[in-house]
């Protein structure tokens, strides 16, 4: 090799090694630096033009460092291994949200001199914003079956509506949407997927969803295993669905609810076989695995406890119960005793009882669990109560569910009250003195469930009706008919906002035979869950002397608007109207109490822990005021 060649080569060499060398010793300072998780001290934003710096940052996963964060050692004030993965995430979703089809994020991070410390820098390049276009359907399936339920999941997004822009997290759920009418109707392998068209100049996108029913689906066999306590026909019959039956979803659902609900079982898996291997005739009618775990079919419970009381000190209660899940094949049977001492003052047995409790889960051959119940508490002589209380009572009651959203409750309740110790005057003043009666009653509740929320619901309503009969011909010392309905709406009105909505009413009377009702069993309004701004019963009528005495009428009527305001904490505005009535002819439209107000809400997992401020308007017989109210869940 001559001089001039050799030079040449060296040249090449060092032009094309250095730089290299150069760049990956950058890159290992940069990785060893970023190893050291340096605490971030700014964020820099770039190419943002839709949404501000503030709101970015506000979803961003890096946090800049401040002394709170720093006492509680947030993560999210430092560099960390995910932070690029979960920062370019986020804002790509709020981005995707927005129409934003085309959004690109890159990501880096640059020391700061003197202490090393890291600036996030985000440079954005958004891309065009899309709107929904028209919405076309493609395919092979039953159009006249499927069209109209189609429609319904495609009302909520706004057609050529250029302040809306699309949403692909709502078009994937659309097309879940659509295979789970499918699969609800027989066509569990049916394929929905859509597409967005961006190519045209305009910012309209057209939405295509193709898809592709396949094969109609029939129910095949269901192997049961793991049964071993209870009968593989307890099984059967809890399933919403036969063999031969047309393939549906909800009915495989709502087997697993109905035999978790049985009580008889840990855990349950139900699935079918794989249709990949089996038979096309084995696919058309796909044979399922019940997977059980029972549980025991006996079982012991114990419980106690102490709890103070105001008389007698300091009281000690002790339950012991023993169960049978499989008693007579599949009743549940519940033996239970109880007793309650006075301790520490004094000694003594105060009261004990005994129970036994019967289920049968399908009474007259319908998923309507029936529960007969029958107690007695023999009553303890002492000196210093000279008498003995026997009581004994008989309960049945049962629970019709009619569907997942309408169920209804019904039940009897026989009570007998003996003293024994006193003379008959004695006895009579004693029941008088302490409010001792004997009840029997008759009732039966409808509710009607569509919220979708039990918390916080924001569609859906419920509507409840309860009617009790008291005495009359079973006999008792009270004899009186309730009768009470309510029925609440929740709509969301505007985006974040929901109105909640409520009519309430109530009616008592005793029989034409039979003892003024009970102050107990009468109505009382006013509170934080009824009219806010009065106090708990305030509104009830009162006897001469100033007591509440309750209401034999009342009528409620409530409207509220709920909001997000920040995280997990919500406000509310609402508007409350109300009263209770002793006669029908005291109902008047200008003695309506009124109340409004506005409330602050936490939701926390037990339910929203809420604070109202309500002010009272002037209105016949009622002065301004206002009151504060702190409880737990929503007043209806």
């Amino acid at each position: 090799m001559n001089r001039p060649f050799g030079i040449l080569v060296l040249v090449i060499l060092v032009i094309w090694f250095v730089p290299g060398r150069a760049q990956t010793l950058e890159d290992m300072n940069q990785f060893r630096w970023q190893r050291k998780k340096p605490v971030i001290d700014s964020i820099k934003i770039e190419g943002n033009h839709y949404f501000s710096d503030g709101k970015i940052k506000s979803v961003l996963f890096s946090k800049r460092t401040n002394i709170i964060r720093a006492i509680k050692a947030d993560r999210a004030r430092r560099i960390q291994r995910e932070t690029i993965m979960r920062d370019t995430s986020e804002v790509k979703y709020l981005y995707l949200s927005e129409g934003f089809l085309g959004i690109r994020i890159k990501e880096n991070f640059v020391p700061l001199p003197p202490d090393s410390n890291a600036m996030v820098k985000i440079r954005i390049d958004e891309g065009r914003q899309f709107f929904y276009g028209t919405t076309n359907f493609t395919g092979h399936y039953n159009r006249g079956m499927f069209q109209s339920d189609f429609t319904k999941i495609m009302k909520d997004f706004k057609i050529g509506n250029p302040e809306k822009p699309v949403n692909p997290f709502n078009l994937r759920q659309a097309a879940y949407d659509i295979k789970s009418v499918l699969a609800n109707k027989g066509f569990p392998y049916a394929i929905a997927e859509f597409n967005i068209d961006t190519s045209l100049s305009h910012n309209f996108g057209d939405i295509t969803f193709h898809i592709e029913s396949d094969s109609l689906v029939h129910f095949g066999n269901v192997l049961i295993t793991g049964a071993s306590n209870f009968r593989p026909s307890l099984v059967q019959r809890e399933l919403a669905f036969k063999t031969g039956d047309v393939y549906r979803r909800d009915d495989i659902i709502e087997s697993q609810k109905r035999l978790l609900n049985t009580g008889y079982y840990l855990t349950l898996r139900l699935s079918s076989m794989d249709p990949d291997t089996v038979s096309m005739m084995k696919r058309l009618n796909p044979e399922f695995i019940l997977s059980l775990k029972e549980r025991e079919p006996h079982y012991v419970s114990i419980k106690t406890g102490a709890a103070q009381d105001s008389i007698k000190d300091l009281i000690w209660s002790l339950s012991g119960s023993w169960g049978k899940r499989n008693f007579l094949r599949s009743r549940l049977l519940e033996l239970t005793a109880q007793t309650s001492f006075v301790i520490f003052s004094e000694w003594r047995l105060m009261e004990h009882s005994y129970r036994i409790r019967i289920t049968e889960p399908w009474f007259l051959g319908i998923r309507m669990p029936l529960t007969l119940t029958a107690q007695f508490e023999p009553g303890v002589r002492s000196l210093l109560q000279p008498y003995r209380k026997q009581t004994w009572f008989i309960s049945i009651t049962t629970t019709w569910y009619v569907n997942d959203r309408l169920k209804t409750v019904t039940g009897l309740q026989f009570e007998n009250i003996n003293i024994y110790g006193l003379s008959g005057e004695a006895e009579e003043q004693l029941r008088q003195e302490e409010g001792i009666s004997v009840r029997r009653k008759l009732y039966i509740n409808f509710v009607r469930d569509t919220r979708n929320s039990i918390f916080i619901p924001s569609r859906g309503s419920v509507t409840s009706l309860r009617y009790d009969y008291v005495g009359g011909f079973m006999g008792g010392d009270d004899s009186f008919y309730l009768l009470e309905g309510s029925w609440s709406r929740y709509q969301k009105i505007w985006p974040g906002w929901i109105s909640a909505t409520r009519f309430k009413g109530g009616f008592v009377q005793e029989t034409r035979d039979g003892k003024p009702v009970p102050t107990d069993d009468r109505f009382y309004i006013g509170g934080a869950n009824t009219v806010r701004g009065f106090s708990e019963g305030e509104l009830s009528p009162e006897s001469d002397l100033g007591n509440p005495v309750g209401a034999d009428i009342i009528i409620i009527m409530n409207q509220e608007f709920r909001f997000p305001i920040i995280g997990k904490l919500w406000g509310s505005l609402f508007c409350d109207a109300g009263n209770g009535y002793r006669y029908r002819n005291d109902i008047k439209w200008n003695n309506l109490a009124v109340s409004y107000g506005a409330g602050i809400q936490f939701i926390s997992p037990a339910g929203p822990i809420r604070l109202d401020y309500a002010r009272r308007v002037r209105v016949k017989g009622i002065e301004p005021g206002y009151r504060y109210h702190f409880t737990i869940l929503y007043a209806f």
